[in-house]
């Protein structure tokens, strides 16, 4: 299927053929899986001229973005979210390690070599990715503005959606890099000298799109499944931002809506439930697309048999685990627990090939939990008894007795870690944890070789082929 998207991309190569080429893409590798929607017209038959003048190539044009992100994952580089994130975040925080010795290995773990360099191919596949799909949903946000003959409910819909998606690229962005371009139109040959924008600024947009993809989404999901951003994915992701920020009562306020709403059920399901494609914990989810591959968790962490792991889970990290918690029973996979009990790894996919039976979970409600938990803690001792109540919901389900924390900085202290074993090598959220409050250098510099620990080290670099071909950008100070 990638061979299909890249054909594609070839023949339309111009500028403003990209979302044509986009939309035949999304035709051809929709028909290999579950279809989002039923698209009317055959692809070869969308033109150009076509793609905003009716629901169905419209919408195509929106859910090709779902499946380049899913479809980028097997990518010999890695790609913008999903799988990069959990690895190469995640070797960023001491979760885990590259084992192997091959010369494309992703060198990540700055804690011990200190080797990630602006010519990093995984860097430069980040930002490719996400400037690209960036591109794409401002297309779609143009096309909806000059949109002819689709009916306003799906004009709404995609409009909402694009505005999340944009949201979401950029919170990945400005977490990783700092200042980034914001590009927000699609004169390409503008874009292409944009300088780097003040993460503040970068922050401002982020809150806007949400806000306004909240006003735009429903609460049901377009789809049976929660395979297209509802009202409470945006909601999820704004309540995140909110509370990196500091905004601890606006991040309370959208945590306790998605928790009240009661379309998630009340508490949190099995641990065994958690990653499966009809998750009840999911508030959004991206289908695989191609023919018998789960996830690309499933097939790069996962290991038969007894050899070592190609991302092994660090010491540190197996160390961070309470005696009785069940996460390290379902979550960490041990290749040779008899001769090598070290050899560990993060299980929480557990489908590699075959039929599909996990879908990515991207956003789900125990981070809800936590996220309220933290802002209503931030708040003071008035709260304190409630951020309590709603840790030990998730300590609950792996198994834990509640926490015992008696002042604000014990109750603090007590979420970070259970952040810390919730969402290990998940998306990134331990890294970007240690980045937001200040904590990298204190936890990072420690196991790193003497002297070699910077504080910039806390950023990725901006990919050297970016400023060769940008001037406007500048490097991030630690890779000067």
């Amino acid at each position: 299927m990638k061979r299909i998207a890249s054909n594609i991309n070839n023949i339309f190569s111009g500028a403003g053929n990209r979302l044509l080429a986009a939309c035949l893409a999304a035709g051809m590798l929709l028909s290999s899986c579950e279809k989002f929607v039923a698209v009317e017209d055959p692809p070869h038959q969308l033109t150009k001229e076509k793609v905003f003048t009716n629901d169905n190539s419209a919408t195509s044009a929106m859910l090709s973005v779902y499946i380049d992100i899913m479809n980028d994952q097997y990518g010999n580089a890695g790609s913008f979210v999903c799988f990069s994130m959990s690895s190469l975040a995640g070797m960023s925080a001491n979760e885990m390690i590259w084992t192997q010795s091959n010369t494309t290995a992703p060198i990540f773990q700055e804690y011990t070599d200190h080797e990630l360099t602006p010519e990093n191919i995984y860097v430069h596949t980040i930002w490719k990715d996400g400037y690209r799909y960036i591109y794409r949903i401002n297309e779609v946000l143009q096309g909806l503005t000059n949109a002819t003959g689709m009916t306003d409910a799906v004009k709404t819909q995609l409009e909402g959606e694009a505005k999340f998606m944009r949201a979401f690229c950029y919170f990945y962005f400005v977490n990783l890099f700092g200042d980034v371009p914001l590009v927000l139109q699609t004169n390409y040959q503008e874009n292409m000298l944009l300088p780097r924008t003040p993460a503040a600024r970068v922050w401002e947009q982020i809150i806007t799109d949400l806000k306004d993809a909240k006003a735009l989404l429903k609460e049901t999901y377009p789809t049976a499944e929660r395979l297209r951003p509802n009202l409470y994915t945006a909601t999820a992701l704004l309540s995140r931002a909110y509370l990196y920020l500091g905004k601890w009562e606006d991040a309370e306020m959208e945590a306790n809506a998605i928790i009240e709403s009661g379309k998630y059920g009340t508490g949190l399901p099995a641990l065994n439930e958690v990653f499966k494609k009809a998750s009840p914990e999911a508030i959004w989810q991206l289908q695989p697309v191609r023919a018998n591959f789960n996830t690309a968790e499933g097939s790069q962490f996962l290991v038969v048999g007894a050899t070592r792991p190609n991302y092994e889970l660090t010491q540190a990290m197996l160390d961070a685990f309470e005696t009785d918690d069940d996460r390290k029973q379902e979550w960490v996979g041990f290749s040779d627990p008899v001769n090598n009990p070290k050899w560990a790894f993060p299980a929480k996919y557990k489908a590699a090939t075959g039929a599909v039976t996990e879908y990515y979970v991207m956003f789900r409600l125990a981070e809800q939990y936590l996220i309220r938990s933290e802002a209503r803690a931030r708040q003071g001792a008035g709260k304190l008894l409630t951020a309590k109540q709603d840790l030990d919901v998730v300590r609950t389900r792996a198994g834990l007795l509640p926490a015992i924390a008696a002042d604000q900085a014990a109750v603090l202290n007590a979420i970070e870690q259970e952040r810390r074993v919730e969402f290990f090598a998940e998306f990134g959220h331990r890294w970007f944890d240690l980045k937001r409050t200040d904590k990298a250098e204190a936890v990072l510099k420690p196991v790193s070789p003497p002297n070699t620990w910077k504080a910039g080290d806390v950023w990725f670099p901006i990919p050297g082929l970016e400023i060769m071909a940008n001037p406007k950008l500048e490097q991030n100070e630690a890779y000067k």
